[in-house]
């Protein structure tokens, strides 16, 4: 496919985004973006999951403070200041964010404050990563101190072998570390109090997810290194990695030009002819209980996939990785939901069988949570992540 930076492209991008931010908004416990944004809606059992997390806050903040001059909707950079001020308050003393803080429903009003204490290495690493692209924009001190914070906090966690400990539990697995290293990678960069420490964290954790790279550039999997994440698709790890990889060589100058040649090469295998990346190949149906090679997965792959080929090709400035990118793009438009009689309109589900053309697909594998899958709806880790790498896009076609 030639890439094309026909104005139409630019306008459905345009008219995707201020879909999903109107769903986002149906999404917030409080209007004004001050109590955050709710997990997702599990479709099958009629529930909006009232978990408010730090890192799907932090994605859905950062998509307004970006929408809201592209759209010309001043109202959204507003929102997203009540998403800021919810997300600095959540930052422990130790500079770290919890899982989630529960903001009540109508149909959950006792759970109110509940608090999911675990402090996941990898939403904390995209927390960083999403704090250091908001300091780099706004020069605001408690911004910047808040990143040096969960840099140093998350540096602290981290073994002598590369991965990070959480409450004290070993977690070796790419998908905890690649994305602490894509934070601590944007942190060092940034030049804040912490950085050096965030520098030294970074390499010892590159070291260790290179260990992980299969000669055919692809990454072995959690569930392959420690048996977690059963329902992680193979191309998720993968996806993931590829952005830290390529984050660490642009802003940081850290020499990973064949690594990154064998993720892109990998996932080029993976990708369907409208973009779409399965869930596996043949020759990694064992590497994940999620091995339907018929299925894409938007919860765990698709939107990081978006923001891995635009990191790649912001990089290398390879007209295939932003080829790659493009067709990604045109697929998750194609497919976000256009039904107004649903509390999902503007959003997308969590799992799409490419050949089929349908919603398909459960991430209940030793998962009772179903935490993705066609009855997931999720505002961070999707909604919020595929618009972020839809203006990315953007930016990229009207610059060509």
């Amino acid at each position: 496919m030639t890439v094309s930076t026909d104005l139409t492209t630019i306008d459905r991008i345009e008219v995707s985004v201020g879909r999903a931010v109107d769903w986002l908004r149906t999404m917030l416990p409080a209007a004004d973006g001050s109590r955050g944004v709710w997990e997702r809606i599990r479709i099958d059992v009629d529930e909006i999951v009232a978990k408010v997390r730090p890192d799907s806050t932090a994605e859905t903040r950062e998509l307004f403070a970006a929408a809201a001059p592209v759209l010309d909707r001043p109202e959204l950079g507003t929102i997203a200041e009540g998403l800021g001020r919810w997300l600095l308050a959540s930052q422990g003393q130790d500079g770290s964010f919890p899982f989630y803080i529960v903001e009540a429903t109508e149909a959950t009003p006792n759970a109110l404050g509940e608090t999911g204490e675990t402090r996941y290495p990898n939403d904390n690493g995209k927390v960083l990563e999403l704090l250091a692209l908001w300091a780099a924009a706004d020069d605001d001190p408690a911004v910047h101190a808040a990143a040096d914070r969960l840099g140093a906090w998350l540096a602290s966690t981290q073994t002598e072998q590369g991965w990070f400990l959480m409450q004290d539990a070993h977690r070796p697995g790419p998908c905890f570390v690649a994305w602490s290293v894509a934070g601590l990678a944007r942190h060092a960069a940034g030049g804040g109090a912490t950085a050096a420490g965030s520098r030294v964290a970074l390499e010892r954790a590159l070291d260790h997810l290179l260990s992980l790279q299969l000669p055919d550039g692809r990454m072995q999997t959690t569930y392959e290194v420690q048996r977690r994440e059963d329902w992680r698709p193979v191309s998720s790890e993968t996806a993931e990695t590829l952005r830290a990889f390529a984050l660490s060589q642009r802003l940081l100058g850290i020499d990973l030009t064949a690594p990154i040649a064998g993720a892109t090469g990998y996932l080029a295998g993976l990708t369907a002819d409208n973009g779409a990346i399965r869930n596996c190949d043949d020759a990694s149906t064992d590497a994940s209980l999620q091995n339907d090679d018929s299925l894409t997965d938007l919860v765990y792959t698709c939107g990081y996939a978006l923001h891995a080929w635009l990191d790649a090709w912001r990089l290398t400035a390879d007209p295939a990785h932003l080829d790659a990118a493009t067709r990604l793009g045109e697929f998750l438009m194609s497919i976000q939901v256009d039904d107004p009689t649903v509390a999902w309109h503007g959003a997308w589900r969590g799992s799409y069988d490419i050949d089929r053309q349908l919603w398909r697909g459960r991430a209940n594998q030793n998962n009772p949570i179903d935490e993705g899958g066609e009855f997931s709806v999720y505002t961070g880790w999707t909604a919020s992540t595929i618009a972020n790498g839809l203006l990315r896009l953007r930016a990229a076609l009207a610059a060509a």
